[in-house]
């Protein structure tokens, strides 16, 4: 079953988006596909320290 994303923009400084690259590349993954591991990955930790968050609906604008 396909996952439906929302796309977003997103604005980062040039040695963030090197150093991403860099990663990106040696993990043979996309910017994007790394991008949204690391947000997954803050996420959980966040929760762990301070519980569940539940997601704001999505308003398309």
């Amino acid at each position: 079953m396909a996952v439906s994303k929302i796309q977003t923009g997103l604005r980062i400084d040039e040695t963030t988006y090197g150093k991403l690259k860099t990663i990106s590349e040696i993990e043979s993954r996309s910017i994007n596909n790394l991008v949204e591991y690391i947000i997954k990955a803050y996420l959980v930790d966040y929760e762990k320290r301070n519980g569940s968050v539940h997601p704001s609906p999505y308003q398309d604008n």
